[in-house]
């Protein structure tokens, strides 16, 4: 049974576009779960399960086409699983955007209208190369959606405790503070596994947090108590299917029976 507050909440939701759906989703009191697809059935399934909003996952769609993960993938081929994912879903998409697939700023304003026209209402975009050549990005990519008056939801993917750098946790709380001034809608924060550490982070981060959900990591309920607002699957969902598939093959080949396919 809904209260009457929720009630409305529920309501306005249903007339909002999927942007602001998108972005109501990063401001609720808790937090919700966003699975990564690589491909149009993998998106399908997550929406007719229940989640609220699709996530790309770029290590995973670059596996399942045959390029390693890391921008090896072009951008075009990038593009065209997104649209098919889009074309063939309703709820909120982001995309798993890496670097931008350049260090051009006005090609890289290109691939952001590309995304904006295909339907994507959001992305994430780390800082592996480092807080000046990310804040020519995250300016530039701000100053073009202000310019063209469009929307679209950045997540600030900040990968100091991933790359173990010096002082991981005020160096993530700098780069939260000129991510957000910046333009950025949320902050990514990956490789962090210690829940001190994640309430130390949303405690003094205004910006709605994300974090990847991992066997180190507790439960959603706990992750909640931190201030987490986004739960990422990642490539994880990825790897577990096709873990289970190699189990499906392996088991016919060594049965000499199709029972493992049904």
């Amino acid at each position: 049974m809904y209260t009457p507050s929720e009630i409305c909440r529920l309501d306005s939701f249903v007339f909002m576009n999927n942007y602001e759906k998108f972005f109501q989703l990063h401001h609720q009191p808790a937090p919700f779960i966003i699975a990564n697809a690589w491909n149009v059935k993998s998106a399908k399934l997550i929406e007719e399960n229940g989640y609220k909003a699709i996530a790309t996952s770029s290590g995973a769609i670059a596996n399942s086409l045959g390029y390693e993960d890391g921008e090896k993938i072009p951008f075009s081929e990038l593009l065209y699983v997104i649209q098919r994912i889009r074309s063939c879903t309703n709820i909120p998409l982001s995309v798993d955007f890496e670097r931008g697939y350049t260090n051009d700023l006005e090609t890289l304003n290109g691939h952001i209208q590309k995304l904006i026209e295909a339907g994507v209402v959001g992305i994430n975009i780390e800082d592996a190369q480092g807080e000046e050549t990310y804040l020519k990005k995250l300016n530039g990519i701000k100053s073009y959606l202000v310019k063209t008056n469009q929307q679209l939801f950045i997540n600030a993917r900040t990968d100091g405790f991933l790359q173990k750098l010096d002082s991981p946790l005020e160096r993530t709380l700098e780069r939260a503070k000129l991510y957000k001034e910046a333009g950025a809608d949320g902050l990514f924060v990956t490789g962090v596994s210690d829940t001190s550490i994640i309430k130390e982070i949303t405690a003094a981060v205004s910006l709605p947090v994300n974090v990847v959900g991992t066997p180190k990591l507790p439960a959603v309920k706990a992750l909640a108590d931190c201030g987490v607002k986004r739960i990422s699957m990642a490539v994880f969902l990825y790897n577990a299917t096709y873990k289970q598939l190699e189990k499906v093959v392996k088991d016919v080949k060594e049965e000499q029976s199709f029972t493992p396919l049904f």
